[in-house]
C-alpha cells in the first residue's frame, strides 16, 4: 500500500523515533514526554493515515468518470483528443 517513498519514509522515521523513545524510557526509567510523542510520532502517522485514506477513496470511487489506469491515446489521435477535452473544459457562458 505504501508505494510512495515519502510515505514509507515518514512511517519508518516515526517507528525509529518510537523505538528510540522507548529505549530511553526503559533504560533510564523516566516517563515519556507526551508532547514529543505527539509531535514526532503521532502527528506523522496521522498524516500518513490521512493520505492513505485519500488514496483508497480515490481508487474506490464509484463516481469515477474514467478508469485510473486507462490506456494512453495513440499518437495519431493525440491532437484530436486534446482539442476535444479543451472544448469540454471551456467555460460556457449562458446568455440571459
Amino acid at each position: 500500500m505504501l508505494d510512495s517513498p515519502d510515505l514509507r519514509n515518514a512511517v519508518a522515521t516515526a517507528r525509529e523515533r518510537a523505538r528510540l523513545l522507548r529505549s530511553d524510557i526503559v533504560n533510564d526509567r523516566k516517563k515519556p514526554d507526551w508532547a514529543v510523542v505527539k509531535l514526532q510520532i503521532l502527528q506523522p502517522l496521522v498524516e500518513v493515515r490521512a493520505r492513505v485514506a485519500e488514496e483508497l477513496s480515490r481508487r474506490d470511487s464509484k463516481e469515477s468518470l474514467a478508469p485510473i489506469d486507462r490506456d494512453p491515446v495513440p499518437a495519431r489521435f493525440a491532437e484530436s483528443v486534446r482539442r476535444y477535452y479543451e472544448e469540454l473544459g471551456k467555460d460556457k457562458q449562458v446568455s440571459p
